[in-house]
């Protein structure tokens, strides 16, 4: 296999992350052993990011892309990339300079998005006024991200970038803002002006920084205006009982999105729990507990980095256990089940399993406890099992 910066690549290794969520890529130790040189580069110019002689730690091209991002490990080799955008996707290679020659390592890095459970905030206002959505960020860091989206399908209509000092709306994908949105500078918050009925609608906002990553929604209900300069006993029952049936709808608002199955966010609440423990040295099969196609796309992660441990795709299956799981997983391929052999106490912690489908995607979080001897059982937590579809 070629690398990506005209040199060969001994090895490549597949690695997702969440926006907003920092990576860290290790080398393989054994082929670090008494190097002269650790060198990083990233893209197809194969610019140096971050190197080190064991001792000395330098980042000789730092520009915007990587500021305050890049943490080097000057005894392992290992790079860590703190809040994760999708401009830091791409691949990164390892050059490893020893007596004998040259070792390169080339890792492909995936940036992805997965949104949390989230409540929602209503927002009542009569047709042609103004409602503003707050995002609360009130003293930012600096290097926040954004995002304005409209709707179940989750469409763009705003972003901002603190860090690049940048604001795009995208009025023009949309005719019924066109002219009507307004994005503060300072804390991302976002103005509809001259409201419609139109606008009724599920707004959605991402904030990500280097602190946390964190999500708002808004239920948007816009109302036409009630005018009646004279109002008899009559006219005064029957806007009572529009009053009444805006206020049933809007509560059945709060309950429709809060329960709805979206494209975006799709949740199951806790379907099981059972006391989960096992001996160190034993095996452990994770099951996906669902029925896989062959053409689906599964993925195991180790939280809470979200770190990308197993993946099947296309009927080929790929590892990136690192030093934590060396040589002990399994895929199998028929059921996308995770076999950890030889299980060590530091495997203890949450797994995340993502099932990529033609019907969508749909997520299956697992908590395991790997005890020593000397342990105690009744110190053993429970496992819990959260399953949840987009």
């Amino acid at each position: 296999m070629c690398g990506v910066f005209g040199v060969g690549a001994d090895e490549e290794k597949r690695v997702s992350v969440m926006e907003g969520d920092p990576v860290t890529l290790n080398p393989d130790p054994t082929k670090i052993q008494g190097f002269i040189l650790i060198l990083w580069r990233f893209g197809e110019s194969g610019s140096v990011i971050a190197e080190t002689d064991g001792t000395k730690i330098s980042y000789p091209h730092l520009t915007e892309r990587f500021r305050d991002r890049l943490k080097l490990d000057h005894q392992t080799g290992s790079l860590t990339i703190n809040n994760m955008r999708n401009k830091q996707s791409g691949f990164y290679q390892l050059e490893i300079n020893h007596s004998a020659g040259n070792t390169y390592m080339r890792f492909s890095v995936t940036v992805y998005e997965s949104p949390p459970v989230i409540d929602i905030e209503m927002k009542s206002v009569t047709e042609g006024d103004s409602v503003t959505l707050q995002t609360d960020v009130t003293e930012p860091h600096g290097d926040e991200l954004i995002v304005w989206r409209v709707g179940d399908e989750g469409k763009l209509i705003a972003k901002r970038d603190i860090e690049a000092k940048s604001s795009k709306l995208y009025e023009d994908t949309n005719e019924r803002f066109r002219d009507r949105l307004q994005l503060d500078h300072q804390t991302g918050s976002l103005t509809i002006t001259n409201s419609r009925t139109t606008d009724s609608e599920l707004y959605t906002v991402k904030i990500s920084s280097s602190k946390q990553t964190s999500y708002k929604r808004f239920n948007v209900n816009v109302t036409e205006p009630v005018v009646s300069p004279v109002l008899s006993s009559g006219a005064v029952a029957g806007i009572v009982v529009v009053l009444l049936l805006v206020f049933a709808v809007a509560a059945f608002g709060v309950f429709y999105y809060r329960h709805k199955i979206s494209k975006y966010e799709r949740q199951m609440a806790v379907t099981e729990e059972k006391s989960v423990s096992l001996m160190e040295g034993d095996d452990v099969t994770l099951k996906t507990g669902a029925e896989v196609q062959r053409d689906d796309q599964i993925m195991w992660m180790f939280r809470p980095q979200e770190t990308l441990i197993a993946e099947r795709q296309e009927n080929r299956e790929t590892y990136d256990g690192g030093l934590r799981f060396r040589d002990r997983l399994k895929l199998d391929k028929t059921t996308g089940s995770l076999t950890i052999r030889n299980t060590r106490t530091t495997d203890t912690g949450e797994y995340k399993l993502q099932i990529k489908s033609n019907s969508g995607v749909s997520y299956k979080i697992l908590s395991v406890v790997v005890r020593g001897n000397g342990v105690n059982e009744s110190e053993i937590p429970l496992l819990n099992q959260r399953i949840w579809t987009e």
